[in-house]
Order: C-alpha cells, then structure tokens, then sequence
C-alpha cells in the first residue's frame, strides 16, 4: 500500500480538523462560508486520498490470493512429479513413466516431457503418426514422439 495514501487522508483530515476549530473564532457570516469550503475541501481531499489507500489495498490482497493460488499449484506439482521417471521406452524416446511404487490404481502411462518441464501432467495418447509409424502424442501442447514401429508399444510402469 502506498504510504503517501495514508498520509495523505491523515493531513487532510487534521486539516479538516484544524479548520473546524477556527470556525468557532469567526465573527462575521462570509468568513465562515469561506471557512466551511475550505472545511468541505480538506474533507473531500481527505476521502479521495482513503478511496485510493482502500482501492491499493483491495488490489494488493487479489494479488495475494493469487500468489498464494500458484504456490499451491507449485506445491501440488512438486508432490505430483515425484511419481515420475524419465525413461527410455523405444528406440528415440524420451518420455516420463509412472513409477510402479507409485502407482496405486493407476494403469500405466506416459506423460509429455514438454509439459512436464511447464509443470503440467499431460498423458500421452498412441497414435498414427505424420510419418505412418506409430507415435505418441501430447493432447495438451502436440508434441508427438515418434516410433520405428507400426504402433506404439504399450506404456509401462518404471522402477523407482
């Protein structure tokens, strides 16, 4: 939050305060008409300054929330990748396996290495590649990993 802000509405508020006290001295009618602008100024000048503090402040905590948001996702991420190896499977391949120990009820698969980098989990699909081999491509980013083969061979589990 800015400083400035906050020091802002306290000025014109002791301002306001200050001009509220030397109406009690006026004698003459014009002089407190005049007193009560300068009064209605400080106070208007007083609030604008709160409204922006408040605005700063309502900004600063979506940027928290946001923040927090994405360290959860990165915690989350960190735990999940762990699961993971990178592997070998066939001859020019390079992808991440699901480790056995991890697996619980999962069936075995492969996730991109691209989106893996990105801090995603993204499955690998066989299919027909460009290339009329078989192939293994990401449904999230396209990359596709292409086999000497006809098909893919099926994914497997690693080791730890």
């Amino acid at each position: 939050m800015d400083l400035s802000l906050i020091q802002g509405t306290i000025s014109g508020l002791k301002v306001a305060g200050d001009l509220a006290k030397g109406l009690l001295d006026l004698k003459s009618l014009a002089d407190v008409q005049g007193r009560v602008i300068d009064l209605q100024s400080a106070i208007l000048a007083a609030q604008s300054s709160a409204l922006s503090a408040n605005a700063d402040q309502a900004a600063m905590a979506e940027e928290i929330r946001t923040l927090k948001e994405s360290l959860a996702k990165a915690k989350a991420w960190d735990v999940e990748k762990l699961r993971y190896k990178l592997v070998s499977p066939w001859e020019g391949a390079v992808l991440y396996a699901l480790k056995q120990s991890q697996a619980s009820s999962e069936p075995p698969h492969y996730l991109c290495t691209r989106c893996y980098g990105e801090g995603r989990k993204s499955i690998l699909n066989s299919t027909q590649g460009t290339k009329g081999r078989g192939a293994a491509v990401c449904p999230v980013c396209k990359s596709e990993v292409q086999s000497s083969w006809v098909n893919v061979p099926a994914p497997e589990y690693t080791e730890d």
